[in-house]
C-alpha cells in the first residue's frame, strides 16, 4: 500500500490514498479521552474519474480500540467490491492519528536575548495580542457595550478616544462571535454607539455562533481566514466554552476552550460572568478555575451605587496580568441619550468611595487621608480592613514616598511639616 499524502488542518487531518485505492479520509475533533484513548471522528470517500462516493459519513470512532477497527473494516468490504484491504487502511490510519495528536509541537531552542521586545498590545494594557483577554462581570453591568466599544477603538483605530486609550498605528480586524443574542441585536447596540458618540460609519465582522467553540472551530477558522480578523470578540464565556451542555465548573470545559483558542492562534477579547455566591470584595469568573489560570490579562466590570435611567458609573478594574504592570482603576460613565437613542461612553475619574469595596487598601487610605492626618486605629475602623492589612499598606505607601508618619498620625506626602491634603 502506497503511502497517503497528509494534510493538517485546524482541528482535522486528511489522508489521501493515489490509486489504486483513490481513498480520502477525513478525521476531525480528535480527543485523548480521560482514559487515555484517542477518540474522534472519521469520515472515508472513494474518488476515481470525478466520482465521488461516502463510504463512511462522519462517524464516531474509536482509534485505540481493535474491535472499533474489526468492525468498520468489515462494514466497508461489504459496502462495495473494492480490492481495498480496509483492516490495512484503518490500523495506519489508527496508528497515524494517534502518534500525530500525541505528538505536539517540536522542540525549538529559545535564547534569552537582552533586546528582545515585550508583549505587544492591541489596546493600551487592556488587549494584549496573542492571548486570552477577558473582562468579566454582572448581569446588566455593559460587559458587551464596552467590548464593542473597545473593538471599535482598535478597528478604526481612534487615536482620540474618549476613553483615553493608545491604540494601534494600523487598523485592526475584529471578528465578533455571539453566542448571547444575534445580528438584529449587535446593530442596534452598534449603531446606537455610533449615534451617541459621533462615530464615523464603521463595520464589525459578525458571527452568530450556536455550538461550542471546539465544536465549530473549523468554520470559525475559515472566517478567520476570509475575513483577515486578529481579533476574536467572545461573547460569552459560558456558551462558547460548551456551558449549555456540561458542566462549567469541572475542568474539560476550560481545557477544550484554551485548546481552540491555541489553535485558532488569535488574540481573543472574552466577555465572562461572575461566579454566584461570591463575596461583594472579590468576584470570581463563573466556571472552572482554569478559566482565571489560562487567560493571560483579566478585568473586572463593576457597577457603582449611584446610577440613574440615564446614567450609569462604572470602574473597570484591573485583576489579573502576566504580561505586564497592571493599570489603576478606570472610571467609566455611560449616558443613554433617550431622545436619539445613542449610547456615549467617557472616561471620568473613579470614586473611591463609590467603590470603595471594589479597591485596595492603600487606595482607601490615600482618599482618606485627603481629609487629614490619622492614626492607624483610626485608619483600621475607617477602611474596615484588619489592622495587619492597614500596616502593610502604610507600609508600601511610606516606601513609595505617598505617606509620612507624624506623632503617631499618618498623613499624605509633607512639606515643610504639614501634612498635603491632596495628591
Amino acid at each position: 500500500m502506497k503511502e497517503p499524502k497528509i494534510t493538517e488542518q485546524i482541528d482535522s487531518f486528511v489522508f489521501e490514498w493515489p490509486a489504486p485505492q483513490n481513498l480520502i479520509a477525513k478525521v476531525s475533533r480528535v480527543r485523548i479521552s480521560s482514559d487515555g484513548q484517542v477518540k474522534g471522528e472519521l469520515e472515508i470517500r472513494w474518488v476515481e474519474a470525478g466520482k465521488e462516493v461516502y463510504l463512511l459519513v462522519s462517524t464516531h470512532f474509536n482509534f485505540s480500540s481493535e474491535p472499533t477497527r474489526n468492525k468498520f473494516a468489515k462494514q466497508l468490504s461489504e459496502k462495495l467490491a473494492l480490492k481495498i484491504e480496509w483492516r490495512e487502511i484503518l490500523d495506519y490510519l489508527a496508528r497515524t492519528v494517534q502518534n500525530l495528536v500525541r505528538l505536539g509541537d517540536t522542540c525549538i531552542e529559545v535564547r534569552a536575548e537582552n533586546n528582545t521586545p515585550p508583549p505587544e498590545q492591541l489596546l493600551d494594557r487592556i488587549i494584549y495580542k496573542g492571548v486570552q483577554n477577558i473582562i468579566f462581570g454582572e448581569k446588566g453591568v455593559s460587559k458587551s457595550t464596552l467590548a464593542y466599544l473597545l473593538t471599535i477603538c482598535v478597528v478604526l483605530p481612534w487615536g482620540d478616544n474618549p476613553l483615553n486609550l493608545k491604540v494601534p498605528e494600523k487598523p485592526v480586524k475584529a471578528l465578533i462571535l455571539d453566542w448571547e443574542s444575534d445580528e438584529t441585536i449587535f446593530r442596534y447596540y452598534l449603531s446606537r454607539l455610533q449615534r451617541g458618540m459621533n462615530l464615523p460609519i464603521c463595520s464589525l465582522f459578525y458571527r452568530r455562533c450556536n455550538l461550542p467553540l471546539i465544536d465549530d472551530i473549523e468554520a470559525i477558522q475559515k472566517y478567520i481566514e476570509s475575513t483577515g480578523a486578529e481579533l476574536l470578540v467572545i461573547d460569552s464565556l459560558g456558551a462558547a466554552a460548551g456551558g449549555e451542555r456540561g458542566e462549567l465548573k469541572g475542568s474539560e470545559s476550560a481545557l477544550l476552550f484554551n485548546s481552540a483558542l491555541r489553535k485558532l492562534k488569535t488574540t481573543s477579547l472574552i466577555i465572562g460572568q461572575t461566579r454566584k455566591g461570591d463575596d461583594d470584595k472579590k468576584k470570581t469568573i463563573f466556571g472552572s478555575t482554569y478559566f482565571t489560570y489560562y487567560a493571560r490579562n483579566i478585568f473586572e466590570l463593576y457597577h457603582g451605587h449611584e446610577n440613574y435611567e440615564d446614567t450609569e458609573h462604572l470602574a473597570l478594574f484591573h485583576r489579573e496580568c502576566n504580561l505586564g504592570k497592571k493599570m489603576p482603576p478606570m472610571g467609566l460613565r455611560i449616558d443613554f441619550n433617550n431622545t436619539t437613542g445613542g449610547i456615549n461612553i467617557e472616561r471620568e475619574a473613579i470614586s473611591i468611595a463609590e467603590f470603595v469595596e471594589k479597591v485596595s487598601v492603600s487606595m482607601r487610605i490615600l482618599e482618606i487621608l485627603k481629609g487629614g492626618a490619622m492614626s492607624q486605629k483610626e485608619l483600621k475602623e475607617t477602611t474596615e480592613a484588619s489592622y495587619a492589612s492597614v500596616g502593610m499598606a502604610l507600609k508600601r505607601l511610606n516606601s513609595q514616598g505617598k505617606v509620612w508618619k507624624v506623632d503617631k498620625k499618618w498623613g499624605l506626602k509633607a512639606f515643610g511639616g504639614r501634612f498635603e491634603n491632596s495628591n
